[in-house]
């Protein structure tokens, strides 16, 4: 019987174990490819991406995106943030301080990342983890927020004792 108690806590120990692995990455970013470099979003594991996905750049939502963003552009380079636009329409040649890298195939990043809408941004964390996505502008601070207290970083603090 001993022997036995001894097994079901190991196997318990187990799949705690086994459940704290896969908890890495809660919600997998997709893969996409980028435009003219041979990189996909997996070769940039380990920085932050923000990605905006918008049918034109000619939406005021994307215009107003790049407005709340590039003031914190130079904390964003320290933290060495990755910035991807995938525009589906148009011109894709950005004019901002931030340097854009373009999506290779922009309609297949909207639907894999679910976005029926005009806009979206995206904050996916270091580990690969979709932290955020949005149909609406939001300010740089919160994108900020979200990168500094990524999944990644709350996973650590919430580490189950012992294991």
């Amino acid at each position: 019987m001993k022997g036995f108690s001894q097994f079901l806590r190991a196997a318990a120990l187990l799949c705690l174990c086994t459940a704290a692995v896969h908890a890495g990455v809660v919600r997998p970013a997709p893969d996409f490819k980028l435009d003219g470099i041979p990189k996909t979003l997996h070769s940039l594991r380990g920085q932050p991406v923000v990605l905006i996905i918008a049918q034109k750049m000619r939406l005021k939502e994307f215009k107003k995106e790049l407005f709340l963003l590039g003031p914190m552009y130079p904390r964003f380079s320290e933290q060495k943030v990755v910035f991807v636009a995938a525009i589906e329409h148009g011109p894709t040649d950005i004019h901002s301080n931030i340097p854009f890298a373009n999506a290779a195939n922009p309609s297949q990043v909207a639907a894999d990342y679910g976005v029926n809408g005009r806009f979206a941004i995206a904050v996916i964390g270091v580990d690969g983890n979709l932290d955020l996505i949005t149909a609406r502008p939001i300010s740089a601070a919160r994108v900020r927020d979200m990168i500094i207290n990524n999944y990644e970083t709350q996973a650590s603090s919430r580490a189950i004792p012992g294991l």
